[in-house]
């Protein structure tokens, strides 16, 4: 991308013009990140529900434990749904408890952040769900290295505590992993990223910070909430009204976006925890008459089977972005 002659560069080396740029790149899965994961991925017990390549796995080497440490892990890096990566821990100890063998099971979520979710209200529930069902949740976590054949990952311990930059290796007999996650290099290498590769934009008004003529949503943008699908809609609002806007020859954006989220907390095959906040303030924006943070069958409905057909037949046609009007 070089913004300050307005072309973008194709793969094949095709040059293309543009008056305005919309930029919805999404985030690169680095799974040369973890030292020795190309190598065990997909055998050795150890699979990841973010590739397509490796999600059959999941469920198929869950299947075959009986007994032993089963891990699942969340890197330090922005992911895209941070919610997934605890939310498999919650349905393997279903499945382990419907086999009969989840008391000889250790399920374990290692996170390399601080807290199981960042917002409050959210992380003193799902506090609650793990500890009801005896899930160890161990904080600024990290994984490094799996050895696949040993069946042994590494965590360095994240933080500024007297174990920090310290390494515990942990033995398993299952492994969810979680990728770290980054942004594309023709981004991050771009001169309309910021220092930490991100396409650099106002975070009210999707707008680059520099040039006047680029947008840009969704996981690739410097927008400090959380990557969702939920802020992608909210933020296609804005994006759509000041683009347009601009077009039309309004001298200043008008729309401004709230870092509204959501991240539908799985907890098990009929129940949720329906986490809906503003990521710039870490406060709640909830929907509904209900506790949210409360684990809900009408949650789990809404979430299995209206939102993918809201995704489907609106979302994806530019008529959905989110339910702020029925707030």
């Amino acid at each position: 991308i070089d913004p300050e002659s307005n072309t973008v560069t194709l793969a094949d080396g095709t040059k293309v013009s543009y008056e305005y740029l919309v930029v919805a790149a999404g985030i690169e899965l680095n799974f040369g990140g973890i030292k020795g994961l190309k190598d065990a991925i997909g055998k050795n017990g150890v699979a990841s529900n973010y590739s397509p390549k490796y999600v059959q796995n999941t469920y198929e080497f869950l299947q075959n434990v009986s007994s032993g440490n089963a891990l699942f892990t969340m890197p330090a890096t922005p992911i895209k749904c941070a919610g997934a990566p605890q939310k498999i821990a919650y349905l393997a100890d279903e499945l382990f408890r419907e086999k009969g063998v989840r008391d000889r099971i250790n399920v374990n979520y290692y996170t390399g952040l601080g807290k199981i979710f960042a917002v409050d209200k959210y992380a003193n529930a799902m506090y609650d769900v793990a500890k009801s069902r005896g899930i160890n949740v161990n904080l600024l976590h990290d994984l490094v290295e799996v050895d696949g054949a040993a069946k042994k990952a590494t965590f360095k311990i994240m933080g500024e505590g007297p174990q920090a930059g310290e390494s515990v290796t942990v033995p398993y007999e299952f492994l969810h992993v979680t990728p770290p996650m980054k942004p594309f290099d023709f981004i991050k290498n771009s001169k309309i990223a910021n220092a930490a590769g991100y396409v650099d934009v106002n975070q009210a008004t999707l707008q680059h910070n520099k040039f006047s003529n680029i947008y840009a949503l969704g996981d690739c943008s410097s927008l400090p909430t959380s990557k969702t699908a939920a802020a992608a809609a909210a933020q296609s609002k804005v994006l759509k009204q000041n683009l347009l806007g601009q077009i039309l020859g309004n001298k200043s954006p008008s729309a401004e976006y709230n870092g509204y989220t959501s991240c539908p907390l799985v907890t098990g095959k009929h129940k949720l925890v329906l986490a809906e906040f503003s990521g710039y303030t870490g406060t709640p924006h909830e929907t509904f008459f209900f506790n949210q943070a409360k684990e809900h069958a009408f949650s789990y409905w809404l979430t299995a089977d209206v939102l993918p057909e809201i995704y489907w037949n609106s979302m994806l046609k530019g008529t959905w972005s989110g339910p702020s009007p029925i707030r």
